[in-house]
């Protein structure tokens, strides 16, 4: 019977050290911004001091998104506050096909467009099977998060960007999240036709994190969308060895001046911030 209890108290311990760890992860009082790993698309969760959940798009791979969200998230939540869906192409769309079967999802926001797809229309179905609340958003609408946290819609613009390479890709939700001093730029898979209608139309862009335009394509992030930009840091959402050939050796080239993160070469990135301060880390080095 000793010998028993002497084995019982080893899982218990293990446990223990596992919900120590999960609920100082989500209660330092602090926003994390985790742009995940998930090959050759976007997703990035964001935690709110409050223990908000936000979403922003899913990749295409649902397999890798479920790892990462039970990676970052506590294994007793399944709530998620908001997913935002940038646009409906499969590499920001696929993986949360399955988050809406999976977790609780609260609300979702996405640009009001026409789209055709397999993907798209389960995504549509499983809203409204689950009666989520739904808000199709465009440039100026605010989502106010907890504290002085919110984010800023500044794309898809009020008259819809028409006849360019991909009218999906830049009518895209573009998205700045602030929190006091520090803020993110969101700008999805726009192309230099939205990054000069955003610059012209007198958008707030500087930040001090940017998500690269669509994986680092040569259609995205001009000069001089960088030098409004004035970011310290930018994020690339890559897959390893894609067939693409992203990111572009161009796009480096124009982010020389920049510090560039990049998830087929660093991993998940995660940023933490007070409002002030910043401070990131990743899974590789």
């Amino acid at each position: 019977m000793k010998k028993f209890a002497q084995w019982l108290g080893f899982p218990l311990v293990v446990l223990l050290v596992v919900l120590i760890s999960s609920a100082s992860a989500v209660s330092d009082n602090k926003l994390h911004v985790h742009f995940l790993d998930v090959g050759q698309g976007d997703a990035v969760l964001i935690r709110t001091p409050s223990r908000q959940t936000i979403l922003i798009d899913g990749g295409t791979s649902p397999e890798l998104l479920n790892l990462e969200l039970g990676r970052r998230l506590p294994f007793w939540d399944h709530t998620i506050d908001l997913i935002i869906l940038t646009h409906p192409h499969d590499d920001h769309l696929a993986g949360l096909v399955d988050v809406l079967r999976r977790y609780d999802v609260k609300r979702v926001v996405q640009p009001d467009v026409e789209y055709t797809s397999s993907t798209h229309g389960e995504w549509q179905r499983l809203i409204s099977e689950k009666a989520i609340k739904t808000t199709y958003a465009s440039a100026g609408g605010q989502i106010d998060l907890s504290g002085n946290i919110y984010l800023e819609v500044i794309n898809p613009q009020a008259n819809y960007i028409e006849e360019t390479s991909s009218d999906i890709d830049n009518n895209a939700m573009v998205l700045r999240l602030v929190y006091n001093d520090i803020s993110f730029l969101f700008t999805a898979d726009i192309g230099t036709q939205a990054e000069r209608k955003l610059i012209d139309n007198g958008w707030e862009l500087n930040s001090e994190v940017l998500k690269v335009a669509h994986h680092g394509s040569n259609t995205s992030i001009s000069d001089k969308f960088i030098r409004v930009i004035s970011p310290d840091v930018a994020v690339i959402s890559v897959g390893a060895d894609n067939k693409f050939g992203h990111p572009s050796n161009d796009v480096l080239d124009r982010l020389s001046d920049t510090q560039v993160f990049r998830t087929d070469i660093n991993g998940t990135i995660e940023f933490i911030t007070d409002g002030s301060r910043l401070w990131q880390k990743s899974e590789k080095q």
